[in-house]
């Protein structure tokens, strides 16, 4: 419940000082929180309303992997440009996205096909004129990354404002979705163990029943009660 109350407070503050168009966009992505278990279906959501305010074509949504070291990409749109790297692979965390992790903020380049990050672009990637990285954090940590790239314009401060809102609520959104796992799975577990100690009553029963059974045939007294008594 307090973590509940923490996101609706999140959420509020991110909703003020939009424009009413920028506000829709931004609840519509919030809405997604509540629409959506799956994080997957409730960040492309996200991800569409971020490049519709901000202009981008193309990017991506990627979460850290167990290990720390690499980005492990949840999908990609490469906005109709041939891409041929396999968005399946690992990314490692380098370049600009790295200065996003390292720094939990909006970043952004403007002319990425001449600045110094092109050099960690994998051959055969989709050709980039601008890009924004805008971080996913919970409690203080980036925890993934959302992409945006290709804006036929420049990218502007006000842009990685609101990209860095819908960062919030996509970080939102992947908390509620592995918070609802772990009560999914606590609640699988509880199930599991309500049926084994079905299982483990009934088979004292049907014990029960035999020695009972096995007491008269000898003509001696059954030092059970029947099944009815006892309930």
């Amino acid at each position: 419940m307090n973590t509940q109350k923490s996101s609706h407070k999140i959420l509020e503050t991110q909703l003020k000082g939009f424009s009413s168009k920028e506000f829709i966009s931004l609840w519509t992505a919030a809405q997604a929180i509540l629409l959506h278990r799956n994080f997957k279906v409730s960040a492309r959501i996200i991800f569409d309303e971020a490049c519709k305010m901000t202009g981008a074509t193309s990017g991506y949504v990627a979460l850290l992997s167990e290990t720390g070291e690499e980005n492990e990409v949840l999908f990609l749109e490469s906005g109709g440009k041939p891409c041929k790297v396999d968005h399946n692979l690992p990314m490692p965390i380098r370049g600009l996205r790295a200065e996003s992790y390292f720094s939990g903020k909006a970043v952004y380049e403007n002319d990425f096909m001449n600045s110094q990050w092109l050099e960690f672009m994998p051959e055969g990637h989709v050709a980039l004129k601008n890009v924004m990285f805008s971080p996913l954090n919970i409690e203080g940590k980036t925890v993934g990354i959302m992409g945006l790239a290709n804006k036929s314009h420049d990218f502007t401060e006000n842009d990685a404002t609101i990209a860095t809102a819908f960062g919030e609520i996509a970080a939102i959104a992947l908390q509620n979705s592995r918070m609802m796992d772990q009560l999914n799975d606590t609640i699988n577990k509880l199930e599991e163990f309500n049926e084994t100690l079905v299982s483990r009553e009934m088979r004292i029963i049907e014990m029960k029943k035999e020695v009972n059974a096995l007491c008269q045939e000898l003509d001696k007294t059954a030092p059970y009660p029947e099944i009815w008594e006892e309930e």
